[in-house]
C-alpha cells in the first residue's frame, strides 16, 4: 500500500470518532494552525435541500466572471479531493497527502483528537487561505448552528429549502429545523433565504431580524418564472431582471436553486463584487454538477441521482415525469442509510417503477436490504442483490436499448456505482486534478 492509500485509510479511521458538534473543538483545531478561515472571504450555505447544487452554480458563476474560487462541498462521490476544489479543480493528490501528514503531526502534538469532519474542514480551510482564493463557498454539513464549519464569518449567509431530514439531530418540527439552519446567520452579515415553508420562513426571518441581518427572500425580494421543461428560466430581483436563463441541470427544481443563486450573487453584486449579466449566464449554462439527474448512458438510459430524503424524491419524481414522461417506469437501483425516513421514500418511489434491485449502500449506517422487500413488494417486484457493483452490473446486463434504469436512494450508493461508469469512459474521477 502505498503512502497515499496509508493515509487515506488513517483518515477514514477517524470517522470511528463519530460525529461532535462543539464549534470550541474546531475553533482550538484552527488557533493550532494561525485561524486561517479568518483570512477568507466566504458563502455559507446551509439548508435541507439545494445546498449543493446552489454551492456549484456559484462556484460556476464566479469563475466564469474571472474569480479565483474555493468550492467545499460534502459528501464526495468517487475521490474524498472532491470536497475541496479550486477553479473546479480538485486537491491535487499529493498536496492532499501534505496536508494530511502535516495537519496530524500539528494535532498529535496539540493533543486534538478531531473526527473526520473537523479534520476535513480544518484542512480545507488551511488549503483556501494558502493558495489565496478571492472568495470560498463552503457548504455545511449537518444542520449549521454547530456544524464544524460554522466558526468562519462570511461575507453573506444563504439558506436553501427546508424539510425534514436528519431529524434525530435537528428536531421533528420545521421551525426546530429552520432554527438550526439558522444558526450560520451572524451579525450584520446579509442572508439570502430560499426556504418557501411558512414556518421555516418565520424562523429564520426573526433570527435575521435579531442579528440585523438584512434577508433576501424568495418570493418577497425574488422570484423566478419556470419554462420547465425546457431547461430555461427567467429571473426577476431587486436590481436584475435576466430572461432566458439556460440551466445546465435538469429539472424543474434546479430552476428554484438557479433562483436562489442568482440571488446570490445580486447580494454580492451590492457589495461591490464585479459579476456581469455574462457571468451568470455562462455559469448557469456550464454547470457541471454530477449524480443529479445524471445522465450516465444515453442507451439504454441510466440515470443516477443522490436523492436520499422525502423532499429529495419528490424532486426526482417530479424531474422524471417532466424529462422522461409521466408514463415512463423505470428499473429502479434502491439502497438507503437505516436513520432516513425510508418508509415514505419507497411509497414514493414504488408506484412509480417497474421493479427494484435493492442494495446495500455501505458507509454509514446502511439500511439492510432485505428490510425493504416487503415493502417494495406492496408496488412492484423486487429483489436483493446486497452489492452495489453487482447490482448495477446485473441490472444494466438486463436493459433493453429503450428501457431506462435509475439508481437512487443515498449519496454514498451514487458514489458506489459512478466508478462503473467512469470506467466506460476511461476516468478515474468527476473532476480534474489542479496541476500542481
Amino acid at each position: 500500500m502505498d503512502q497515499l492509500a496509508k493515509t487515506i485509510d488513517w483518515l477514514y479511521s477517524l470517522e470511528a470518532r463519530g460525529e461532535i458538534y462543539k464549534l470550541e473543538r474546531m475553533e482550538a483545531a484552527l488557533e493550532a494552525i494561525g485561524n486561517p478561515h479568518r483570512k477568507l472571504r466566504a458563502v455559507h450555505i446551509a439548508g435541507t435541500k439545494g445546498k449543493g447544487s446552489v454551492a456549484a452554480m456559484l462556484d460556476s458563476c464566479l469563475r466564469a466572471a474571472g474569480y479565483r474560487t474555493g468550492l467545499y462541498t460534502k459528501p464526495h462521490l468517487v475521490n474524498l479531493a472532491e470536497r475541496t476544489r479550486i477553479s473546479g479543480a480538485e486537491i491535487p493528490a499529493g498536496l492532499m497527502l501534505d496536508y494530511i501528514e502535516r495537519l496530524r503531526a500539528i494535532y498529535d502534538r496539540a493533543g486534538l483528537a478531531l473526527t473526520f469532519f473537523e479534520f476535513t474542514v480544518a484542512m480545507m480551510f488551511l488549503y483556501f487561505a494558502e493558495e489565496n482564493v478571492d472568495i470560498a463557498i463552503v457548504e455545511t454539513g449537518l444542520g449549521g448552528r454547530l456544524d464544524s464549519t460554522n466558526v468562519v464569518t462570511p461575507i453573506l449567509s444563504v439558506i436553501t429549502p427546508i424539510g425534514f431530514d436528519h431529524m434525530e439531530y435537528l428536531g421533528y418540527t420545521i421551525a426546530a429545523i429552520a432554527g438550526e439552519k439558522g444558526g450560520i446567520i451572524k451579525h450584520d452579515v446579509p442572508v439570502v433565504i430560499g426556504a418557501r415553508d411558512a414556518e421555516a420562513r418565520l424562523t429564520l426571518t426573526s433570527i435575521a431580524a435579531q442579528r440585523r441581518s438584512a434577508a433576501r427572500l424568495i418570493d418577497r425580494d425574488y422570484s423566478y418564472t419556470s419554462h420547465a421543461p425546457a431547461h430555461r428560466l427567467d429571473y426577476h430581483g431587486l436590481g436584475l431582471d435576466l430572461r432566458d436563463l439556460e440551466l445546465g441541470l435538469a429539472g424543474p427544481f434546479q430552476h428554484e436553486n438557479a433562483a436562489i443563486a442568482v440571488a446570490t450573487l445580486e447580494a454580492l453584486r451590492a457589495q461591490g463584487w464585479r459579476i456581469d449579466e455574462n457571468a451568470i449566464r455562462t455559469g448557469l449554462r456550464d454547470i457541471y454538477w454530477p449524480g443529479r439527474f445524471d445522465i450516465v448512458s444515453q442507451r439504454p438510459l441510466v440515470i443516477l441521482d443522490c436523492a436520499h430524503n422525502e423532499m429529495s424524491i419528490a424532486a426526482l419524481l417530479e424531474t422524471m415525469s417532466v424529462e422522461l414522461g409521466p408514463a415512463v417506469k423505470p428499473r429502479l437501483i434502491f439502497g438507503c442509510q437505516s436513520a432516513k425516513e425510508w418508509t415514505r421514500m419507497v411509497a414514493m418511489l414504488g408506484p412509480r417503477v417497474r421493479d427494484v434491485t435493492l442494495t446495500r449502500a455501505k458507509p454509514k449506517l446502511p439500511l439492510e436490504p432485505e428490510e425493504l422487500a416487503a415493502p417494495f413488494k406492496a408496488y412492484c417486484p423486487a429483489r436483493v442483490e446486497r452489492d452495489p457493483m453487482r447490482a448495477i452490473e446485473r441490472v444494466v446486463s438486463e436493459l433493453a436499448p429503450a428501457d431506462v434504469a435509475l439508481v437512487t436512494g443515498s449519496v454514498y450508493l451514487i458514489g458506489e456505482v459512478y466508478p462503473y461508469f467512469l470506467a466506460r469512459e476511461g476516468r478515474s474521477g468527476l473532476f480534474p486534478e489542479a496541476g500542481v
